[in-house]
């Protein structure tokens, strides 16, 4: 193979793109659980999903350098019939981990907004039936890449006889239910927030929380304009701007699922950057204080109250009280909580000569 074989490359669209996630990702997930199960927190579903498309990233970065020591990143044409077949499974096993990856991380997003919201009726139906669709896609996906020639081996050795399916049209199809789904889950959880009982700037914060996915289907979208470029190509080893934005898609992916998690380490880090609103001194107000509570209440209508000297609140399955040293932003991202219904019963007491007379 020549020198001028190896100066000719694209690879460093592969290297530096999974060198850098391959630092960020394992990072913010473990912040991710080290904030879910500190101060008796506990670990669920969407946190094991998004570490289950953790999962899938990294076998996705391995699989395409993998492929890099192969030649993936060079011209076919300087390329042994063994290296050509050796790159071209890599980045066919990647395009298997890749749907894998950006549909577990779907489905964990899912997940969390059931673990916040999941006590209104009609919200979680709604996420229950997108977790369905999105498993079945990943399973119809990943089945139609393992097998989109006949015989298998045919997908990486054009040196076999047997079809296969059009890779330009199936990529597009794939991108465009991706980006859908990710429209999907950006919107829903904006009427939940929007009539949660916080002020102003802490509700936009929270908006802004929900949708921090626009970057991945910015990502996605940038993804889609060189499909067509590596679907047609006759140099597939050598125009790889595709597969760079697919490992930069996933990744992506996984970052936004991780940062609405991660708050309590920010605030901890930058205090000022990220005021804790709601957080007073125990001694400015009485403890078991339930107005706290109603920044966290059932989006449905409710009635929120606080203890004084002269009132009774009665809970109908008061199933979590809030700290008040934890603001309300953190506190929907972090904890389980059972919504609730508060009322309250206002009482006073006249004292006169006669004696006591309540009213």
């Amino acid at each position: 193979m020549s020198a001028a074989a190896f100066t000719e490359s694209n690879a460093h669209l592969i290297y530096v793109p999974v060198g850098v996630f391959l630092i960020a990702c394992p990072l913010l997930v473990v912040i991710r659980f080290w904030s879910r199960m500190r101060k008796g927190g506990h670990v669920g579903a969407d946190d094991y999903t998004v570490l289950a498309a953790l999962v899938c990233a990294l076998a996705s970065g391995g699989l395409m350098i993998a492929a890099c020591v192969y030649g993936y990143g060079r011209h076919l044409k300087d390329l042994s019939p063994e290296d050509r077949m050796q790159a071209l499974k890599y980045f066919w096993l990647c395009q298997i981990t890749y749907k894998s990856c950006i549909n577990l991380t779907k489905a964990s997003i899912l997940l969390l907004y059931l673990r916040i919201f999941g006590n209104v009726k009609w919200f979680r139906w709604l996420c229950i039936v997108l977790t369905t669709i999105v498993a079945i896609y990943c399973v119809a996906s990943v089945t139609a890449t393992i097998f989109q020639c006949t015989p298998v081996p045919r997908a990486y050795d054009k040196s076999l006889g047997g079809t296969c399916i059009d890779n330009g049209k199936f990529w597009f199809a794939n991108s465009g239910f991706s980006i859908a789904t990710d429209l999907i889950i950006l919107c829903i959880p904006l009427p939940m927030v929007y009539v949660l009982q916080l002020p102003r700037a802490q509700k936009f914060a929270l908006i802004a929380v929900f949708t921090l996915g626009v970057f991945v289907v910015i990502t996605s979208c940038l993804r889609v304009t060189t499909i067509n470029v590596q679907a047609t190509t006759n140099d597939q080893t050598y125009e790889i701007a595709s597969t760079m934005w697919t490992v930069i898609e996933m990744n992506v992916a996984i970052v936004c699922a991780c940062l609405p998690q991660i708050r309590p380490l920010i605030v901890m880090v930058f205090p000022r950057l990220m005021p804790a609103s709601h957080s007073r001194d125990r001694s400015e107000r009485p403890p078991n204080s339930g107005s706290l509570a109603k920044s966290v209440s059932s989006p449905a209508k409710s009635v929120c109250s606080h203890w004084t000297d002269s009132e009774r609140q009665d809970s109908i399955a008061m199933g979590a009280v809030r700290k008040p040293e934890r603001s309300s932003e953190e506190y929907i991202l972090s904890e389980d909580r059972t919504m609730y219904i508060q009322k309250t019963v206002r009482y006073s007491v006249e004292y006169s000569k006669d004696g006591l007379n309540p009213v």
